[in-house]
């Protein structure tokens, strides 16, 4: 599930001026929209194009426009939803679904760690929304203690349903696809080798993989399972009052899985894609070829969307500093290994003329770059892999055959 900013009113996107640069800017500002346009130019639609045959598409699309919608579009409906079932149903801080103060839920995890924190979140989000909550507060009897665990009953229970829906949603695509294309075609084997061999020997190809399916499935659904009380975590570190250096942790790390400004939360659909999806499409796999091939594409999807872009801009900030003469690189940053590995580049709105310019372009190129490299490199290599593999089957068939043709004539000629 897609967090949802509630902070727009000073994010509104000004389209005056030259569009491709204040369009790159609008997204290079809203990190999740700029990751689906990521996801979607550079890795989805250049595989669909790369498809070898139209069953393989099909799939390839289907995997596409249903982990877009359920990853990205659902949570305009279900957040808001699951925010007030939470507020109501869970910490039963209020008594109607309707109910404004259900908004509290969005007081951000680092205010949830004791009690005199919470009570100033409480008062700063009644502040910036402009909302009384004395009917909470009066619920709770005005104890602000209550109101904590009670307030991270509620935000765990949102995220865990986030987990499980949109995870168990996209995970399940693979085998969805296997189920359609059986029903469309009668054929279990992997669809990208439908025009490459007979039918028989893409079905022989599968026989393996089919009898060990229940299994894979159940390897799946453990993994949901993990990943769905993975919340339970969070809850221990922020109630427990034992000072452990687990807890300390948690708590330190917890305003990371807000889902306003949470980085992790701002990760959060493709990390459950890496999980969830991922692995659904790896353990949906009809045979061994079909499993190398999605865990390379995985692995470079992944690595592309959580660090690709980021290190092309660095690697591209860096070279127009030195060459255009710009200033784009951060320089007061914090001293870390990731820093000085990667250093980061300025958001596209903390620039301005020249550097704006250049930092918009440097912007598309990036993601034209990973397009080329990801998106229409690497299947055209797995594409290869693929054919190589089939041959290799048909090579071992026609071998088989020909021994088997020669024994029978050794058999007959000896009658």
């Amino acid at each position: 599930m897609l967090p949802v900013s509630y902070d727009l009113k000073n994010k509104e996107p000004h389209f005056k001026g030259n569009p491709a640069i204040n369009l790159a800017s609008y997204l290079d500002e809203r990190v999740l929209l700029g990751k689906a346009v990521l996801d979607i130019v550079a890795f989805d639609t250049p595989q669909i194009i790369m498809a070898n045959n139209p069953q393989e598409r099909r799939e390839k699309f289907n995997k596409v426009s249903f982990s877009f919608a359920l990853g990205y579009l659902s949570p305009l409906v279900t957040l808001p939803l699951t925010n007030r079932l939470g507020m109501k149903h869970i910490a039963k801080l209020t008594k109607s679904f309707k109910s404004k103060d259900a908004s509290l839920i969005r007081i951000s995890n680092k205010y949830l760690v004791n009690a005199e924190e919470t009570r100033k979140g409480v008062e700063k989000l009644s502040k910036d929304l402009k909302t009384d909550y004395s009917s909470i507060l009066k619920t709770v009897g005005g104890d602000y203690e209550k109101l904590r665990k009670k307030l991270i009953n509620a935000k765990n229970a949102v995220l865990s349903f986030d987990l499980f829906f949109t995870t168990a949603s996209i995970g399940s695509i693979g085998f969805f696809n296997n189920w359609q294309t059986k029903k469309k075609t009668k054929q279990d084997g992997y669809s990208a080798e439908f025009n490459m061999a007979d039918k028989n020997i893409v079905e022989k190809r599968a026989e393996s993989f089919k009898k060990k399916e229940p299994l894979r499935k159940a390897i799946w659904l453990t993994m949901l399972a993990a990943l769905t009380a993975f919340p339970l975590l969070l809850k221990k570190g922020l109630t427990s009052q034992n000072a452990s250096s687990f807890n300390n942790y948690i708590k330190k790390i917890s305003p990371k899985f807000d889902y306003i400004d949470g980085i992790f939360i701002s990760r959060l659909p493709f990390f459950m894609s890496a999980v969830g999806f991922y692995s659904g499409l790896i353990l949906a796999s009809r045979n061994k070829t079909e499993l190398k091939d999605t865990t390379i594409r995985n692995s470079v999807s992944a690595a592309g969307y959580f660090g690709g872009d980021i290190l092309i801009g660095s690697v591209l900030g860096r070279l127009s500093d030195k060459f255009l003469k710009t200033n784009l690189m951060k320089t007061d940053i914090e001293k870390s290994l990731l820093n000085k590995l990667i250093p980061p580049t300025k958001p596209l709105r903390e620039l301005e003329g020249k550097n704006k310019a250049i930092g918009a372009a440097l912007y598309w190129l990036n993601l034209a770059m990973l397009s080329a490299s990801l998106g229409f490199g690497v299947p055209y290599l797995i594409n290869k892999m693929i054919k190589n593999d089939v041959k290799q089957s048909i090579d071992e068939h026609t071998a088989t055959r020909k021994l088997v043709s020669i024994e029978d004539f050794g058999k007959k000629a000896a009658k």
